[in-house]
Order: structure tokens, then sequence, then C-alpha cells
């Protein structure tokens, strides 16, 4: 409870916004200047590849090879045997390459954030950059020797491990970040009718009502797409975004999603869209439900039916 108060302390601290705001500026500098090769970078430690956020992934790598060295130099100090010594060293060095990545991507994500969890997220990323760089140190010190003080150093790195490990649950649990926005379970369970088909004009973004979802709603040539009008990254409204080629823009962080299939185009959104059925029946247009992710099912606009 009293670290949770702590936490919770955090959140509401002021003086936080000013670092903050440098450290986001400058992630964000460092991918413009990058160019298309910063952007395939960001999509790619977004985790748009995977159809799920990379950071998670990757910190578990993190924390397991960590947890695995603490075992190893125990049983290293316990036994005096080589062979866990050198295991310890193998795993602390996978652990500092996971949790190089794993800052990358941290901050790669915690650019859009805002408030409350864009606090939590600045000491959470500065407790991980200083344990990565201590680790660092830890394995040096083996190498060069020093074993029993790399093995401490290391013991104290693991500790500030779990603390920032909470913060990162806060992030997720408590505010989100990393999760699916989308109403993900709330879909049509059968065709309901939404609006004049005459109403919808070509390449014009509408939001209607099915049955209690928010759809959004796009005509382009014969077909008329149909998807959750809430983007998967941070739920911003995509029917007050941009249509380009087929691809949805998000007017939030500019996250992209194809209308065939509801695939990420482009991050920071890694879960995929949604996609809904449609048809016209009686100069209706018709949402119904999904034929699932990756398969959109889409009656031409002159099969009325």
């Amino acid at each position: 409870m009293i670290f949770q108060q702590g936490v919770d302390a955090l959140a509401h601290a002021e003086p936080l916004d000013r670092p903050a705001d440098g450290l986001q500026g400058w992630v964000r500098r460092a991918y413009r200047a990058a160019g298309r090769t910063g952007s395939r970078l960001a999509n790619a430690l977004y985790g748009t590849w995977l159809g799920h956020p990379f950071h998670p992934v990757v910190t578990d790598v993190v924390v397991g090879t960590w947890t695995a060295t603490e075992v190893l130099d125990a049983l290293d100090a316990l036994s005096g045997r080589h062979v866990f010594a050198r295991c310890a060293d193998a795993s602390l060095l996978t652990g500092i390459g996971a949790a190089s990545v794993a800052v990358l991507s941290g901050l790669t994500e915690w650019q859009h954030t805002r408030a409350h969890p864009r606090r939590v997220g600045l000491v959470h990323a500065i407790a991980n950059i200083s344990i990565t760089l201590l680790q660092g140190t830890s394995l040096a010190l083996r190498l060069l020797g020093a074993r029993r003080a790399g093995r401490a150093l290391s013991g104290f790195c693991y500790g500030v491990l779990i603390t920032s490990s909470y913060l990162g649950g806060e992030m997720v649990g408590k505010y989100r970040i990393g999760v699916n926005h989308a109403p993900v379970d709330q879909v049509p369970q059968q065709f309901v009718a939404v609006m004049a088909e005459r109403d919808l004009p070509e390449n014009e973004l509408r939001r209607v009502d099915a049955g209690g979802v928010s759809v959004l709603l796009v005509r382009q040539g014969e077909r008329i797409y149909a998807m959750h009008a809430t983007c998967t990254h941070l739920g911003g409204p995509l029917p007050q975004g941009t249509l380009v080629d087929g691809v949805i823009q998000c007017p939030w962080h500019g996250s992209r999603f194809d209308l065939e299939t509801g695939r990420v185009v482009r991050g920071p959104a890694s879960f995929p869209e949604q996609c809904l059925a449609t048809r016209v029946r009686d100069g209706q247009i018709e949402v119904g439900p999904p034929a699932g992710l990756g398969r959109c099912r889409h009656e031409p606009v002159g099969a009325t039916g």
C-alpha cells in the first residue's frame, strides 16, 4: 500500500513534466531525422509486424535472463564451480542485449503518452536505462576478475528491476498503455441497418451505430467497408482521420490501418482493427458480424437483395 502511494505520487509529480518534454522531443526528432529508416525501425519496435506490442515480449527475456543470472551467481558462490560463472556471464550478457532493445521499444511507445502515464513512464525508463548500464559495469568487473563485486552489483540491479517492473505493470494495468483500446468483444450479432445507402458519399468517413457498436463506414467504388471506429493504439477516433489509397490514418498518432483487412500498415498501433461485414438491403446499408481478422465480407453495392 505504501509503495503504491509512492507510485501514485509519481503520477502527480508535475516537476517530471519538463524532463519528460525534453526526452520525448529528443525521441521524436531522432525518428524524424532517420526518415524512412526511422519509420521502419519504429514499426519494428512497436510490434506492428507481430500484431502485438513488442516491448512486453522483450522485457520477458530481460527478466528471465537476469533471474537466471542471480540463480547461477548463487550456485557459483556456493560451489565454486567455474561452469556456473561462465553461464552467469552468458545470461547476464544476453539480458543486457535484450534490455537495450527493451529500452528502445519502451521509449518509442512512451513518446505518445501524456500526463500521469508519461510521468510514471519517465521514471520507469530512467530506472531501466540505469540498470542496463550498471549490468554492463557488472559484466566488465567479472571479466576483470572482480567477480564478487560484479555479483553484488547485479544483485542490486535485480532489486531495482523488480521495482521498475512494478512501474511497467502500472503503465499497462492502470493506464492501459500497450493494450488494445478498440472494443474487440463488441460486435453486432446479426446484420443491423445503419444508414441509407444514398447518404454515404464515396471516400467519406462516417461514424454509425451498429447495435450499440461504434463503427466507421467508408464507401469506395462498389464496396462499403466497416471497421471499429476506435483506434487500437490509444483510442483515437478513426472517423476523424484521413483516407489515403485504401488506408485509414488515425488523427491522434498517425497509426494506419488497411480498409480491406484491418491490418496495421504503420504504427504506433500494433493490434489490427476488427473489420465487420456489410451489405445493402432495400436501400439500407447493413453491418453484420465479422468474418474474422484479415477476412472481410463486403457485398457489392449493387447486390441489394
